[in-house]
């Protein structure tokens, strides 16, 4: 037994409760709701046993006992409270406290066992006002159904009132029209009508109260009648007939029936809406089951459930799809019975992660795991795995897999890519580049020496000039199959570009490099290929050197090869050179290399700039336009001039570069200096090769808004005759965009006259070695006269530059030459310093 001796707050004398009940859930809610209304003072216990021996021992205003107790229900312990064999009062009032119950069948049980009141659980709240309201009332007795008798003969309505006093509240109305008006006042329990009565016939009173309350239980009396009458009365409302004289038996009887058959409707219609929620609901969730489960079916993921050794509860159609095993002989099996063999260990790595995730309450990783079909085919699939949230298999692991093998072939195809040339399939420069990181470092740390063999085909090009870019793709797919198969294990064949091959040797002495750059060589020597009846064979200069951990330097190691290899070429080609630091010809090519790194890094750093030299238009007496020259600044802020640079780029191939970059400068500069109206960009002997000029050109016209019309390009005669058809082609596309042409470097070689009409130049520039000794060479003076003529009478305007003094300036006044440059014109200037200071000096004379 559980006492609370708490005293109440209230000024009035304390309502003594007794509770029984046996969940502890449901004591709390009751003894909570109580406590909120001020009600302390209550015992509760968790037996009927408890609970009589209390009833016994102390003074109990209010029963509260649930309807299911360990011992004896609630229904039987009132029952035994009403009979008045214990010691409580026997009006005691009783609560009953119920979790579930249909509400009719509740309320007419309660009656019959004499309960005060019938209270849901989730109806707790109402419990306080209920005590309060049952505690107070003087009597408590449980309220009888109250009885109308509409009957004229005072004999019958005392045998009635005799008859059923004990059951019911009985009022009798002995006319017809009292009965109806007190049935309206009152609305009685159950109502007794004779057919026979003054003033308004029972059939007429039937009438009425059917049409205010069709539901109202009617019973009707009579001593004469038909089965046609008896028939009507029935059908127009009644719920019992009842022939006169009756028994009083039969009169309880009949009542009895009448008083409970409201009972039992409004019971059958709770229950049936009950049933039919309950189905409405069933019907609810089992579409949503089937919604989700196909749902479940019809996702393109496998979703899978595991036990906690891994071994498959569930999966879903997307399985069956991927794996192409059946669903059924696919449950209870290990999910490594579907990895594929090579996986497998690595599964078991990822077995141990998951459970040790799972252990510290950790998110799961996700996994990507190899998986094989029913084909023994290789499917690579992604693994998110969460502990399942099905409470009875909380070890479980829900899955979600999704097939991956395109994701991952793609990633290994681009591994692939990254690492190898798309012509040969040979490794390509950047995995030849870190594969040489390695083996420096390999060198310094562990002393072990490789080595590195640098080579190209001996006039290669010739064969992409005579036969065509397709044979010469041919031949080095050709020439990589036949050196592959002279490669070692261990060593690493690499395609550069064009026909430029390196090899790194591992664990090699010097005498084996050589060996093995001879055997290379003698296969490429005996190599050759038929084309239009004729035999080509192929020679090769190799580079050599080692890589010894004399530096930690992998560009060294390379550009060492790469001077070998040019040492080996200036000896006549076909053979074979190691590096020597004393070679003669190291310098100048270290040189070289060391100044097109340094451009590179120029370029990277935006330490590349451009002067501008201004170009004077004779017969307009201005400024025209200004040639773009580029310079060189070093860290430290010294300019260096071209001449310094640009030999070093056009040997290592790689004026393309300089030449965007100047470009992309040069197109800047207009855009951020309105006042530069016009320039001329000098464009190097390689520019019309590079099949991205044109793009470039175009792309950055497009970022900037730049006007085409605004410039000039120049290209030397030499490099613009060396083929005529592509310089045609690229001139009639620059005029295309908009932009002018120029030829630089006019009468170099005079056998340009032929092809000067050729050429859709719109300005043409005089060879400086004409212009420097113009005021001293009547020759020179013959020739310049004759090429200004020839130029103007093709419709395109001469550029003389080299003017460095004003008796030069006067000869081609007289010679009608349109624009003239030099030092006495103007100084190339940074952009800064070009509209600052004075860069015409006497043109105006």
């Amino acid at each position: 037994m559980l006492t609370d001796n708490t005293q109440s707050n209230q000024s009035s004398s304390p309502i003594n409760l007794l509770i029984v009940n046996n969940d502890a859930h449901a004591m709390t809610a009751i003894t909570g709701s109580l406590r909120s209304a001020g009600l302390n003072k209550y015992t509760c216990v968790d037996s009927a046993q408890q609970a009589l021996r209390a009833l016994r021992q102390q003074p109990v205003d209010v029963l509260i006992v649930d309807v299911d107790t360990a011992d004896m229900d609630g229904w039987r312990l009132s029952r035994l409270v009403r009979s008045g064999i214990l010691e409580c009062r026997a009006d005691l009032p009783i609560i009953i406290i119920a979790s579930t119950w249909c509400e009719r069948i509740a309320e007419v049980t309660a009656r019959e066992y004499g309960i005060n009141q019938l209270l849901p659980l989730d109806h707790i709240k109402q419990l306080p006002a209920a005590v309060q309201k049952l505690a107070h009332r003087q009597h408590n007795s449980t309220d009888k159904p109250r009885l109308l008798v509409v009957e004229d003969e005072p004999d019958t309505a005392d045998l009635i009132k005799r008859v059923l006093s004990p059951s019911f509240e009985i009022e009798v109305a002995y006319e017809g029209d009292t009965g109806l008006r007190a049935w309206v006042q009152r609305r009685h329990d159950l109502v007794l009508l004779d057919v026979m009565l003054p003033k308004l016939s029972g059939r007429d009173i039937l009438i009425e109260i059917g049409s205010i309350d069709p539901n109202q239980p009617v019973v009707i009396m009579t001593a004469h009648t038909t089965i046609d009458q008896a028939e009507e009365l029935m059908l127009l409302g009644a719920v019992d007939f009842l022939p006169k004289p009756f028994r009083a038996e039969q009169l309880r009887k009949v009542c009895d029936i009448a008083i409970h058959r409201d009972d039992f409707l409004v019971s059958n219609a709770q229950f049936a809406a009950r049933v039919k929620s309950l189905q409405e609901r069933e019907l609810a969730y089992r579409q949503l089951y089937q919604n989700h489960h196909q749902l479940l079916e019809d996702l393109q993921s496998v979703v899978m459930e595991l036990d906690e050794h891994f071994v498959i509860c569930y999966l879903n159609r997307a399985w069956e799809t991927m794996m192409g095993y059946p669903i059924s002989e696919c449950i209870g099996q290990p999910l490594e019975n579907f990895i594929a063999p090579e996986d497998v260990a690595q599964f078991s790595l990822f077995q141990n992660k998951i459970r040790k995730a799972l252990l510290q309450n950790k998110p799961c990783p996700e996994i990507e795991i190899c998986l094989s079909n029913n084909r023994h085919q290789k499917l690579w699939a992604q693994l998110k795995i969460s502990r399942s949230s099905n409470s009875k298999q909380q070890g479980n692991l829900t899955v979600c897999l999704d097939n991956i093998t395109e994701r991952r072939e793609s990633q290994e195809q681009l591994k692939y890519l990254a690492m190898h040339d798309s012509l040969t399939g040979l490794y390509n420069r950047h995995f030849f580049e870190t594969t040489l990181a390695q083996l420096t470092a390999d060198s310094v740390r562990n002393k072990r020496q490789h080595a590195l063999v640098y080579l190209d085909l001996d006039h290669f090009k010739v064969i992409n000039d005579t036969f065509g870019h397709q044979k010469g793709d041919e031949v080095l797919r050709e020439m990589s199959h036949l050196l592959s198969k002279r490669i070692r294990g261990a060593d690493i064949l690499c395609r550069l570009g064009g026909d430029e091959f390196a090899i790194l040797l591992r664990d090699i002495h010097s005498t084996e490099a050589h060996e093995f750059a001879r055997s290379i060589q003698q296969i490429i020597s005996e190599f050759s290929f038929q084309m239009h009846e004729q035999r080509v064979n192929l020679g090769s200069s190799i580079g050599l050197t080692l890589i010894d951990g004399s530096t930690n330097n992998a560009e060294e190691h390379l550009m060492r090869a790469d001077i070998a290899l040019y040492v080996a070429k200036g000896r006549g080609r076909n053979l074979i050179h190691q590096y020597n630091p004393l070679d003669s010809e190291s310098d100048e090519l270290r040189h070289s290399i060391n100044m097109s790194q340094k451009v590179r890094a120029a370029i990277a750093d935006d330490r590349m700039t451009l002067y501008f030299q201004p170009i004077f238009d004779i017969k307009k007496n201005k400024v025209s336009y200004y040639e773009a020259l580029v310079r060189l600044v070093e860290t430290d802020g010294k300019v260096i001039g071209p001449n310094n640079f640009i030999p070093a780029l056009e040997a290592a191939g790689e004026m393309h570069l300089l030449d965007r970059w100047i470009i992309k400068l040069a197109i800047r500069n207009l855009k951020a200096h309105p006042e530069l109206n016009h320039i001329a960009i000098n464009l190097s002997a390689q520019a019309f090769k590079d099949e991205n000029l044109v793009p470039t050109i175009l792309e950055n016209l497009k970022e900037t808004e730049v006007d085409p019309k605004r410039i000039t390009f120049e290209l030397t005669e030499s490099a613009s005759l060396f083929n005529l058809h592509i310089t045609q082609r690229v001139i009639a596309e620059l005029h295309k965009l908009g932009c002018s042409f120029s030829v630089d470097d006019f009468g170099s070689g005079f056998s340009s006259f032929a092809y000067l009409k050729d050429l859709p130049a719109d300005y043409i520039k005089l060879d400086g070695s004409f212009i420097q000794n113009l005021h001293r060479d009547t020759i020179d003076q013959t020739l310049v006269r004759s090429m200004i003529q020839v130029i103007q009478a093709l419709g395109k305007k001469a550029v003389a530059e080299y003017v460095e003094n004003e008796a030069i300036l006067d000869i081609l006044k007289t010679m009608g030459v349109d624009f003239v440059q030099g030092y006495h014109i103007g100084h190339p200037l940074p952009i800064t310093q070009l509209f600052t200071e004075q860069t015409i000096s006497k043109t105006s004379r």
